[in-house]
């Protein structure tokens, strides 16, 4: 994951147009810190990763590889397969999913739906 969101951070400060000095005397993170983000030496805590992504425009979800959206706004087939998927059923089976870069396997998948199902459980039963 390192990789994907120092690639993206470098991407969405260069399509921002600001140079390393500029995010500095917005944000106060050092240029050398900054460096270290885009290079895959260093992780930015969330806090740090949020005022990077609000001052890019974009969002955290597409900088740590969630989306492959870099905007707030969902694509029109995001929002289809966001409507479509059902964890009491196949779809989120057959539908495709991808972390960091690679699609998920059916195996994956079916992990991921039945964590979500137990977690969604644990939830209602605390209400």
């Amino acid at each position: 994951m390192l990789k994907l969101y120092s690639e993206r951070l470098k991407e969405a400060r260069l399509k921002a147009g600001l140079t390393q000095i500029q995010v500095r005397d917005h944000t106060g993170i050092n240029n050398k810190t900054l460096s270290g983000y885009e290079n895959k030496i260093s992780e930015p805590d969330y806090e740090t990763l949020k005022a990077l992504c609000d001052l890019y425009g974009v969002t955290t979800d597409w900088v740590l590889g969630h989306t492959n959206n870099p905007h707030s706004k969902l694509t029109e087939a995001e929002r289809v397969m966001v409507e479509k998927v059902e964890l009491n059923d196949d779809s989120f089976i057959k539908g495709d999913f991808t972390f960091d870069g690679k699609e998920l396997t059916e195996e994956q998948k079916r992990k991921l739906q039945a964590m979500a199902r137990l977690l969604l459980s644990q939830y209602q039963q605390g209400k």
